[in-house]
């Protein structure tokens, strides 16, 4: 290999690493190839190539989070009347549906969560499921699932911590919207659940990476046990969740500086949502005590 390839080979890893998000294929559910009759999300395998008729489980919509990026976020639908061999089942999963699941794409670095936007409509008690997992040599290395049966309709963070692991080198993600409990689970109801803008350990509130901008709030201490304090450039909305997109507590920031209560919450991993104005940026929150 001569100094120059070195150089090139060197320089690209280095960008993939500090774009967290850039890593994971088609994030932000941008990029969509026609086929035949039906889009489909580049680097995303779905059911809509078994599809029968003019219903497709995976669609593109142009209802997606946060507003200020991109245009499209990718929108799951499960058809009880259709069988999974005929396009019923709302599910994509990065590069092919192998079983057992296998690498999808390279990562760099070590990611310890996967983050990302969702909306769910449960029908008849169906539960979304999202799945990281990691691999290295083709050997699975840690995993992390997010799990849910809640109806939120308006977008929510979610953040799913990764398993502990030495190293990785590649990852597979699947996006249900039912829960594939069994290997002969099926879709409940007609459920649908729509996801944006993935990322690695970092939420997505920009065009560019949170930590290269200044955010709209900051949290002191972080980790904390009963106590945080808040500083925010203004008035707006504190809300925080939890590890399943739960809102456990809300409060309004009337001032720059702002002490909020966090004694009654669990120790646990959490985000943190604040929006002022047509603004908003998303943090997590780790309590310990």
């Amino acid at each position: 290999m001569t100094m120059k390839n070195f150089t090139i080979i060197f320089v690209v890893l280095i960008a993939v690493s500090v774009n967290s998000y850039g890593q994971i294929t088609n994030n932000g559910f941008e990029n969509w190839t026609t086929l035949d009759s039906y889009d489909n999300p580049d680097g995303w395998v779905t059911y809509n190539q078994l599809s029968t008729g003019s219903f497709y489980s995976c669609t593109k919509s142009t209802d997606h989070y946060p507003e200020s990026i991109g245009n499209y976020s990718m929108r799951l639908e499960n058809n009880t009347s259709l069988t999974q061999m005929t396009g019923g089942w709302g599910m994509a999963i990065t590069n092919a549906m192998n079983y057992p699941i296998k690498p999808s794409f390279p990562i760099v670095g070590h990611p310890n969560s996967l983050t990302g936007y969702y909306k769910y409509y449960s029908a008849n008690d169906d539960s979304l499921f999202i799945r990281i997992m990691l691999f290295e040599n083709g050997t699975v290395k840690a995993a992390g699932s997010f799990l849910s049966n809640i109806t939120t309709t308006s977008w929510t963070p979610f953040s799913i911590p990764i398993s502990s692991y030495s190293s990785a080198d590649s990852a597979t993600i699947s996006i249900i919207a039912f829960y594939p409990h069994s290997a002969t689970a099926i879709p409940k109801g007609n459920s649908v659940l729509y996801v944006d803008n993935l990322s690695f350990d970092n939420f997505i509130t920009s065009d560019h990476m949170q930590t290269s901008e200044k955010s709209l709030f900051t949290i002191y201490p972080n980790s904390a046990s009963t106590i945080i304090s808040i500083t925010s450039n203004g008035e707006g909305v504190l809300t925080i969740y939890n590890t399943i997109g739960a809102v456990v507590k809300t409060e309004h920031l009337t001032q720059s500086q702002q002490e909020v209560n966090i004694s009654n919450l669990p120790c646990g991993v959490y985000t943190v949502h604040v929006k002022s104005g047509k603004t908003s940026n998303t943090q997590k929150l780790i309590i310990q005590r």
